[in-house]
């Protein structure tokens, strides 16, 4: 194992990897083997933590898409889907279909991880993100943390997060006594709720929520999302300023492939990950590429 920098290492073998990928696991409180991390795989060590709605936006400052991208694909995909329980469910079903949206995706699965950072080009070096969320989450608002006490969980999710900020504003409108404004779901609506949630409340900050199962990709990546509460927020910068919360493997462009063949053989493959005939035609062209083939 080779340190390349401050919170940075480097794979340089399998062994090294596995050590790497189950860093920290321990927990005393639960002496088991419960990890804190989530974890997020990149083909290439250059590539940001950028969400795909800032590289929608990108130099417009137009964020007010956000609010018009959800409406509408609320809207016009009504029938192909159920009614989404909140804003966060539609957001996680967006994100889910390629849609821009102010989430990343994570995975629980370090093995998963590790498997889409061994993808891409054969030439570039790989990047694993580790981020404790549990640390993360003791820098969120109190009435966050009141609510993961309230319900002996250390993780949201979509119908949570909903639920607090609905109790947020409801309580700001009787506050106000702007009781007669009050609107009913799913009106309450997302731009009420991401304005909410997105309100600066100090220091910016970070959630990480589990999506409903949407369909057996989301269980099988064992997938989250974080999201910061301002959708301009860079994630990268904001980690740099909390190293405490991440690190970060490196996988060398040589090891890619090796690795990648391990984690197959691990049954950690595009077939697994991507259940339906898209992933098995992926996962048979990469079973049977010819060792000189790109």
């Amino acid at each position: 194992m080779t340190e390349t920098g401050e919170n940075e290492f480097m794979a340089d073998d399998w062994a090294t990897l596995q050590r790497l990928l189950y860093r920290d696991s321990w927990n005393e409180d639960l002496g088991r083997h419960r990890s804190p991390y989530v974890f997020r795989g990149m083909t290439n060590t250059d590539h940001t933590l950028r969400t795909s709605l800032q590289r929608f936006v990108g130099d417009s400052n137009k964020w007010d898409l956000e609010v018009h991208l959800l409406r509408n694909f609320r809207q016009y995909a009504r029938q192909e889907i159920d009614q989404p329980e909140s804003p966060f469910h539609l957001m996680a079903l967006g994100q889910h279909h390629g849609l821009p949206t102010r989430l990343l995706d994570w995975t629980y699965s370090p093995a998963v991880a590790a498997y889409f950072a061994t993808g891409g080009s054969p030439d570039t070096d790989g990047v694993v993100w580790a981020v404790d969320y549990e640390a993360a989450h003791e820098r969120l608002p109190d009435y966050f943390e009141e609510l993961l006490d309230e319900l002996g969980t250390n993780m949201f999710n979509a119908t949570m997060l909903y639920d607090l900020m609905t109790r947020v504003i409801e309580q700001t409108r009787e506050n106000n006594r702007q009781l007669a404004d009050r609107r009913t779901l799913p009106m309450l609506d997302v731009r009420d709720v991401l304005e909410e949630f997105s309100k600066q409340r100090g220091e910016d900050y970070i959630v990480f929520f589990q999506p409903p199962s949407i369909d057996q990709r989301i269980v099988n990546q064992a997938a989250l999302f974080s999201s910061m509460a301002n959708p301009r927020t860079s994630m990268d910068e904001w980690l740099e300023d909390h190293p405490e919360l991440f690190w970060k493997i490196v996988i060398p462009a040589e090891r890619k492939r090796e690795f990648r063949d391990k984690l197959d053989q691990a049954n950690i493959n595009h077939r697994t990950l991507f259940p339906g005939l898209d992933g098995i035609a992926m996962w048979l062209k990469e079973y049977y590429r010819p060792s000189n083939s790109q």
